[in-house]
């Protein structure tokens, strides 16, 4: 179970950078002085504030749409990991029914004789 996990933690670290990217937009800073500028400097931060907006709607549905594939894939995996325990369960019952079945055809000759 840990194994998916693993793989989960390995993704995000290796695009650590490119998510740190998206997270944190370049905005303009600056001061708000003089009036002439005022109304320009306010125009242009909340222009930028509705593309940052808009852009991280674009990336949230994207990565909701990854995590959906991601989420269907380790269902996909548990379920075939289950269908492999329950063979190998099979197998060991059969294994060790043989087995028995062996010795005590061994005990059983071993006494005839």
């Amino acid at each position: 179970m840990a194994l998916p996990w693993l793989a989960v933690g390995k993704l995000v670290l290796t695009n650590l950078d490119t998510i740190i990217d998206v997270v944190k937009p370049a905005f303009t800073r600056k001061k708000i002085e003089a009036v002439p500028n005022q109304v320009e400097l306010l125009n242009q931060q909340i222009s930028e504030l509705q593309t940052a907006s808009s852009n991280n709607a674009e990336q949230i549905k994207e990565l909701a749409a990854q995590l959906k594939q991601m989420v269907t894939a380790l269902d996909q995996a548990a379920l075939n990991v289950a269908a492999e325990r329950k063979k190998t369960r099979i197998l060991s019952v059969i294994a060790i029914t043989v087995s028995v079945i062996a010795v005590i055809a061994a005990s059983a000759s071993f006494l005839v004789r």
